[in-house]
This record gives C-alpha cells, sequence and structure tokens, in this order.
C-alpha cells in the first residue's frame, strides 16, 4: 500500500487512475484521513467528475465540520447557486439558456480605459509639441478612439454570448450567429483536462458525427470560464447526454481548421 507522499508523487507525474487506486486501498485501511479524501475531491475536480468532488467534499465534513478547505468548497456552491439564479432562463418549450460572463468584454474595456488615460497622460507631458500640432493631436485622439471601441466592438459581439440546453440539442450563440448541435447528431462530448494537476485546465469540447459542422471546445477552467453556474450547465448537460467522457487534452484530437473555440 502507497503513503500519501509516494499517490502524490503519482499524481504530479499524470498517472490519476493509478492514483485513485492508490488512494482507495490507503483509505480503506484509514477512511478518517481527510488529506487523503481532499486529494481525491481534487483529482475528481480536476477531470470534471462534480458529483464525485461534492461526495468526498461531504466526507471531508463528516470527519471535521469545521475544516477550512471544506467550507471554502461549499462557499463556492453556494456563488454558483446564486450565478444559476441569475444568468439562467427557462425556455419556454423545456430547457434552459445560460447567459455568459464575457471576460474578454471587461478586459477590451479596461484596455480601452488605459489606452485613453495613457493618451491624456502623455498629451499632458507633451502639452506644448500638441499645441503646436493641433491635428496631430486630433488625429491621435480619434484613433487611439477608434481603436478602442474596435476592441470593445469584437468583444462584445463575437465571443460566446449563451450556451442553450434543449431536448433537441446544444445550442452555442453569439451576437451574431447561432449554432445548433442535436443531441442525436453529435459523435463524442468530452471534458478534456490538463496534464497535470497544477494546471486545472478544463474542457468541454463537443464532436459532431458530420466532419463538415465544425467542433467546438468550450473553456470551462474556474477563474476564466465564461460559462456561470458550469456545475449546473454541465449537470444539465448530461441529463440530456449521459455518455460523456472524461479524457486528458493531450488524447483528443480535433480539426483545427474546422474548429470554435469559446
Amino acid at each position: 500500500m502507497k503513503n500519501l507522499n509516494t499517490i502524490k508523487k503519482i499524481v504530479s507525474d499524470g498517472q490519476f487512475a493509478e492514483a485513485h487506486t492508490a488512494l482507495e486501498d490507503l483509505l480503506e485501511m484509514g477512511p478518517g484521513n481527510i488529506e487523503a479524501v481532499k486529494l481525491k475531491a481534487a483529482l475528481f475536480a480536476h477531470v470534471g467528475r462534480f458529483e464525485d468532488e461534492e461526495n468526498a467534499w461531504r466526507r471531508v465534513i463528516e470527519i471535521d465540520n469545521e475544516d477550512e478547505d471544506a467550507i471554502e468548497y461549499y462557499q463556492g456552491l453556494q456563488l454558483e447557486d446564486r450565478e444559476r439564479y441569475y444568468f439562467r432562463d427557462p425556455l419556454p418549450h423545456g430547457g434552459a439558456r445560460y447567459l455568459t460572463l464575457n471576460r474578454k468584454l471587461i478586459a477590451a474595456s479596461w484596455t480601452g480605459l488605459l489606452i485613453v488615460a495613457s493618451f491624456l497622460g502623455i498629451s499632458r507631458l507633451g502639452l506644448n509639441f500638441f499645441v503646436n500640432s493641433p491635428y496631430l493631436l486630433l488625429y491621435t485622439f480619434f484613433g487611439l478612439t477608434l481603436m478602442s471601441s474596435g476592441l470593445i466592438y469584437y468583444a462584445f459581439h463575437v465571443n460566446l454570448h449563451s450556451i442553450s440546453i434543449t431536448r433537441d440539442g446544444l445550442e452555442f450563440a453569439t451576437r451574431f450567429r447561432k449554432k445548433m448541435y442535436p443531441w442525436k447528431e453529435i459523435d463524442q462530448l468530452i471534458l478534456g483536462h490538463s496534464d497535470d494537476l497544477e494546471t486545472g485546465k478544463l474542457t468541454l469540447i463537443v464532436k459532431p458525427k458530420d466532419t463538415a459542422m465544425p467542433s467546438v471546445s468550450l473553456d470551462i477552467t474556474p477563474g476564466q470560464t465564461t460559462i456561470a453556474a458550469r456545475r449546473h450547465v454541465l449537470a444539465e448537460i448530461v441529463d440530456y447526454y449521459p455518455a460523456v467522457r472524461h479524457e486528458a487534452m493531450s488524447q483528443v484530437l480535433v480539426n483545427s481548421k474546422n474548429h470554435l473555440r469559446f
């Protein structure tokens, strides 16, 4: 039987299946090993097995109901419940639409603000130069304003606006277009995870049966994803398409020339 330090070394080598087996053996001998249960929860979260992760944290609470990591986890669940309330719209014919958190729009807005603020600062420092060249001042101002507006316009219209999950299929929508993937036309739904636990990247991949249709990858990494209430989104997807696979991203092949990334 492997000890916890050895199992952590196995995890750092990306051998998640072996780590799960070793943890099961360790917890069979010592079910109260709270650090082993936490590591198990982290492994489940890493590959997107959120129900199993919650069961593991419930076990942590049973061992120590004041554990700070467990309390933080349940606070995160409460946040996602609130996100579900604000970002989920029930659809008239069943299913739901989830609006996104447009992080790129926020970043573009801050970039635009920084550009304008920089211009004002530079024009202030070089006041005499700009006074002697009023046309340069005007052209520079309009150029920077147009560039800032362009960044914001692109982020607002091109990035993902919503995901609709219905009995008919899965729909991805931007401000300009919608792409519908009927459940019966989906060849694979994959939760792809990074090869190491530290990176923690998680991606939902949709591969249609029709190779003429583009495949889709949606970043659902915590802190980076545009999807609010991602656990609820995935739970609703699984209700309609239970055969979701969990694989390392290095093993997932997509046609990069016919692929949408959000």
